[in-house]
């Protein structure tokens, strides 16, 4: 074992589970450093071999494209979170209690988790914003779909979802609610860093999240009682 805190993966996201080698991890690493540096656009393999010092042949033992490699970055993001999220949200009292912390870790900048010293999660959060939308916005999105490759994403959706019916079993949009603040959050931070009079930029993005959390809980109170 390579590592000891390890985040599920669906086998479709890699041919080779990067986790598991110090290569792979050394794959991983650097091609988020590479990806928040130069974008995904500009982003190749060969690219990628060349930050590390290996053969181009060597990483396309791990993923076949940089399309799966963006797969695997987003499904390892939101599977990360979604532990992250639970762990810290297990201790508190409330459903809404809960839910409030979740969002508030959902948008607010994240810091480097030392548990993980092969994934910079800050760079990363940063690409997930930037970046993330293009493994789900393609013309294969269903095929791509039935692999399972949005499951770490569609779980945390759902949980929280969960308790939005838990605090108001009336309200009918509990999944687009939760997708709209976390990908609206995304383009907000994108906008406050390069398009601030698309939005109402804080020094912080504190502002942000302020936004997100009174669009939750008066979403909630206009379908009925909030159960707390």
């Amino acid at each position: 074992m390579i590592v000891q805190f390890k985040i599920a993966q669906p086998k479709c996201t890699y041919l080779r589970d990067p986790q598991e080698t110090k290569l792979g991890l050394s794959i991983i690493q650097h091609s988020i450093l590479l990806i928040q540096e130069i974008g995904f656009e500009r982003f190749t393999l060969k690219k990628l071999s060349e930050s590390i010092g290996c053969t181009e042949a060597s990483v396309y033992r791990y993923f076949q494209s940089k399309h799966q490699l963006l797969l695997f970055l987003f499904s390892w993001y939101w599977g990360w979170m979604n532990y992250r999220i639970q762990h810290e949200i297990d201790p508190l009292r409330t459903s809404l209690e809960r839910l409030e912390k979740a969002i508030s870790l959902l948008i607010e900048r994240t810091s480097d988790d030392q548990r993980t010293p092969f994934i910079d999660e800050a760079k990363l959060q940063e690409i997930i914003e930037q970046e993330g939308v293009k493994s789900l916005l393609t013309k294969e999105v269903d095929s791509i779909n039935k692999t399972g490759a949005f499951e770490n994403y569609k779980k945390l959706v759902e949980y929280l979802a969960e308790l939005i019916q838990q605090i108001n079993p009336n309200y009918s949009y509990p999944n687009m609610l939760i997708t709209t603040i976390i990908e609206g959050a995304h383009l907000q931070h994108f906008f406050a860093d390069h398009l601030p009079r698309l939005t109402n930029r804080s020094e912080n993005h504190q502002s942000i999240s302020s936004f997100y959390l009174h669009l939750l809980t008066s979403s909630l109170q206009t379908n009925g009682k909030i159960n707390d």
